[in-house]
């Protein structure tokens, strides 16, 4: 197991902050740093669901300022006390992306003009991972509101709580487990097919627009 003092420290975060964090999750140091990893792993892929870049430094943000809390602040449970956090950044990661599209914060003092290719380079990654959600959010409408509700609860259940969760899901929609794990897979299959097929939609009415047709 890392030393989580020295590696939990390099990011910024106090050895206090951290000792508290830690003891929030499990008085057993040992167990406490696993759940604290597996936690810090389902932010990183819920903001890489979500098309937040540096989705990994974006989780670490999200658990130091959990670890920041008093321990007269309350967190019954920190997993789902860090999701909400996380979707408070999320959206604080996308107004930032919207309200600069064109720019950049680079080194050089007020004034400094970025490198082309650079600004160039990160424009054409922003409007790809804009239209990747926009894509996303288009097939999830065509869903009926059940398939909708059945493919996001199924996917976004804490790991921790997944088994659960998904026995407790297949129960209330009246299918075995095999039956929903069949009809989730099919339903997010579909999804991903109907994703690619818009982005190279919106693609292709670009390539069109721009040479006029």
């Amino acid at each position: 197991m890392p030393d989580a003092t020295s590696s939990v420290s390099d990011q910024g975060r106090s050895p206090e902050d951290l000792k508290r964090l830690l003891l929030r999750l499990d008085s057993d140091v040992m167990r406490a740093w696993e759940k604290y990893e597996d936690i810090r792993r389902r932010l990183a892929k819920y903001f890489e669901w979500n098309q937040c870049s540096g989705s990994d430094d974006l989780a670490d943000e999200v658990l130091d300022r959990v670890a920041a809390k008093s321990d007269s602040y309350e967190i019954r449970q920190v997993d789902k006390y860090s999701f909400g956090v996380a979707r408070l950044i999320c959206l604080e990661a996308h107004k930032k992306m919207r309200r600069e599209p064109y720019s950049q914060d680079l080194p050089g003092g007020e004034g400094a003009l970025p490198d082309a290719h650079d600004q160039a380079v990160a424009i054409v990654e922003r409007l790809y991972q804009e239209r990747r959600l926009a894509c996303l959010r288009q097939c999830l409408a065509r869903l009926t509101p059940a398939h909708q509700e059945l493919v996001i609860q199924y996917y976004c259940a804490e790991e921790e709580k997944q088994i659960a969760f998904r026995r407790e899901l297949a129960e209330r929609v009246g299918l075995k487990m095999g039956t929903l794990r069949v009809r989730t897979n099919r339903l997010r299959e579909q999804l991903e097919e109907q994703v690619k097929r818009c982005l190279e939609s919106r693609r292709q009415r670009f390539i069109s627009a721009s040479q006029g047709d």
